[in-house]
């Protein structure tokens, strides 16, 4: 155990840890960050191919894929369900980018739709108001590249995009038409990827690995490459990188006082902190908490309401891919540079409540398009020979759409600790359980039709569903399991992501999201942890740290 007690203890390093760490440091505020992987950069990510990243998923930290076990009923491959990155940046280093603000509706999913049956909705305790300023924050930090004002139905806002859109390829063309042709209103996708120098970060090459791999120019946006060398270069942050933090430790009065974790070397090691800042994602952050048991919470750190794990949250995905007349790019550049939103706003007339945002898919890299080819023949198999052949040489005409739509919570939808399967460090694996909601299958089923109608409008020759659509299940998008309310009895977390039961412990990643929204989650946890600082700095010598 070291001697030295850090005033704040932060545990994961991408949107939400790595800000917290880059602003309290900023404050002057003594920082620990825990990080269970590595500490990769650019020189690390000139190597990147497919079967590293995609295939392997070499961003996860040693024997995590193996480590996950989810017993949904639609599917249940072990450490294929989170594809979330363990590495200094968490997530946002190889992340897609997409960054989009929520809509004030989504911040009041139950006053705005009602109970309905099966589902665990909830309002938010604060609204978009509150939220919007530090959107601004955020869009500024990472360089958002987009055109504000361009989508008819994204909230409001008082500052616009740092960066002007990316270009269009030929499959955003495509989309773009067909869209105006059937009277809708396609607008440039905001993205946390530069379209020009932005402060010390280069501009995008259009190099084509993007999504799924890390910025080797670092014109991502990432706390990568933004938040964590702040914090360190402050002065006032030390970084555990390749550290495993396997207990959140309490005193006598059931307060946190550090952590017990797992050192490079796989010593196990004490730390000592004043506060602690959970930022490990919706199922390691769960995990941790439930894995933390004592005299005074015998079900798992701040678990008092049994509501820690639950609601899990991956949202509804529907892709549908098309072939183009003229080679599409598609795989080239960043992920996606039109979207469409038209069809976000409820309407509980089409059969389903809530909404999605409608966006360009890239398709993936020819080795992993391959994989998939028997969607495109048909088959519905692995494609051999000729068939697969054929298909690849169609691969440069081959674009996408796709529908990220509202997950709605579900109380059995859940994170616990597996009570038999063990990993190689001894601990209990996550056990997940996730099952759809109807309105998740009719809402997907529907967007699946529109993609394909939005397609052809556009001139597509031909359009095909991927798996992606209806019973995914396992995403990036990882929300829910510490949700936040004014309740005790109903939720985790305060309206500061501190924990009911804890006074000096926080969570600030995914896991506060009492409902899932229409859109990728990442700026609103970028958003929040900004929120989350602000309060924490003004209320720092009440916390008891400097």
């Amino acid at each position: 155990m070291q001697n030295k007690i850090y005033d704040v203890c932060v545990i994961g390093s991408g949107a939400g840890g790595g800000v917290m760490a880059q602003q309290l440091a900023a404050a002057g505020i003594e920082v620990a960050l825990m990080e269970r992987g590595r500490n990769l950069g650019p020189a690390d990510f000139m190597a990147q191919d497919e079967l590293s990243n995609m295939v392997r998923q070499d961003f996860f930290a040693p024997g995590y894929l193996e480590s996950q076990r989810s017993d949904s009923s639609e599917t249940a491959r072990l450490g294929k369900y989170s594809m979330l990155a363990q590495t200094v940046g968490g997530s946002t280093a190889h992340w897609g980018s997409w960054s989009w603000r929520f809509r004030p509706d989504e911040f009041r999913v139950l006053s705005t739709e009602g109970a309905i049956d099966g589902a665990n909705l909830a309002d938010w305790p604060i609204q978009y108001d509150e939220l919007e300023p530090f959107y601004g924050m955020a869009e500024q930090a990472l360089g958002i590249s987009g055109n504000a004002g361009a989508n008819p139905f994204e909230a409001p806002r008082k500052s616009g995009y740092p960066n002007p859109p990316h270009v269009y390829r030929p499959a955003s063309r495509l989309i773009e038409r067909g869209a105006k042709k059937m009277g809708l209103h396609p607008f440039p996708t905001p993205m946390a990827i530069n379209s020009r120098v932005y402060g010390d970060r280069a501009k995008c090459m259009n190099g084509a690995f993007c999504a799924g791999f890390g910025c080797p120019i670092n014109a991502k946006g990432s706390t990568l490459a933004i938040h964590v060398p702040a914090a360190l270069a402050s002065g006032h942050c030390q970084l555990f990188a390749e550290c495993r933090v396997l207990e959140i430790l309490v005193d006598k009065n059931g307060r946190a006082r550090g952590v017990r974790y797992l050192d490079p070397k796989g010593q196990e090691r004490e730390l000592r902190a004043r506060q602690i800042v959970l930022a490990g994602g919706s199922i390691a952050s769960a995990q941790l908490l439930l894995m933390s048991r004592s005299a005074a919470f015998p079900n798992g750190l701040a678990n008092r309401s049994d509501q820690v794990g639950r609601n899990l949250m991956c949202h509804v995905f529907a892709q549908v891919n098309f072939e183009m007349g003229e080679v599409a790019n598609s795989f080239a550049g960043p992920p996606g540079n039109i979207a469409i939103d038209d069809f976000h706003p409820s309407d509980r007339r089409r059969g389903f409540a809530r909404g999605a945002v409608v966006a360009e898919a890239i398709e993936s890299m020819p080795v992993t398009s391959a994989l998939k080819a028997g969607s495109y023949l048909g088959t519905g198999r692995r494609a051999w020979g000729k068939p697969l052949s054929e298909y690849l040489a169609k691969f440069p005409y081959i674009g996408g759409l796709i529908a990220i739509g509202e997950d709605l919570p579900v109380a059995d939808n859940r994170v616990d600790l597996d009570p038999t399967l063990r990993d190689a460090a001894g601990v209990p694996v996550p056990r997940i359980t996730h099952r759809r909601h109807d309105n998740d299958l009719r809402l997907a089923r529907y967007f699946e039709q529109r993609l394909a109608d939005v397609a052809f409008a556009g001139g597509a020759k031909k359009t095909w569903a991927t798996d992606y659509t209806s019973v995914k299940t396992g995403s990036g998008h990882i929300m829910g399991t510490c949700r936040m309310g004014n309740d005790p009895e109903r939720s985790v977390l305060n309206r500061w992501c501190r924990t009911h039961d804890v006074d000096n412990l926080w969570v600030v990643d995914g896991s506060f999201f009492p409902t899932s929204g229409g859109y990728n989650p990442t700026l609103t946890i970028f958003a929040n942890s900004y929120r989350v600082a602000r309060y924490f700095i003004d209320q720092a010598k009440r916390l008891d740290v400097r």
